[in-house]
């Protein structure tokens, strides 16, 4: 099994379709960021455009709620697609098809931009504290 976990904001307004069937699908981009100092002491941050795409009852919930600059924790399947640019050179773009979605702040909301966003590095394996494994 291949999934992924990103933390990340809308880059626009939720679209939504419907399939023949009558399943809505909504799409929208969201923005991650990587923030890193390299070994002279010099930052650097690198943005990452990823396309989630969510199915059914989730895409409902989602194209009633999100809307762009919303921050989102997105899970799921991860599908790299190959392209072709205008000017004839290669490219790929990273697709998720969420299986998850929790909602969490928005660009207007002052808590949640103070609120630094946890590196999964920071977070305790299965809920103990780093202190208590013994190894």
């Amino acid at each position: 099994m291949l999934e992924v976990q990103l933390i990340g904001n809308l880059g626009q307004d939720p679209e939504a379709r419907y399939t023949a069937e009558g399943t809505m699908v909504v799409t929208f981009p969201v923005a991650t960021k990587r923030r890193w100092t390299d070994r002279s002491g010099q930052k650097h941050e690198e943005t990452t455009w990823v396309d989630i795409t969510v199915w059914g009852n989730l895409a409902e919930i989602c194209h009633q709620h999100l809307t762009k600059g919303r921050q989102v924790f997105v899970r799921g399947r991860p599908e790299v697609r190959a392209f072709t640019r205008k000017n004839g050179e290669p490219g790929a773009a990273l697709r998720v098809t969420a299986e998850s979605i929790l909602f969490l702040g928005s660009k207007q909301d002052k808590a949640a931009e103070e609120m630094p966003t946890p590196s999964l590095d920071d977070l305790p394996l299965n809920g103990i504290p780093d202190d208590d494994i013994p190894f």
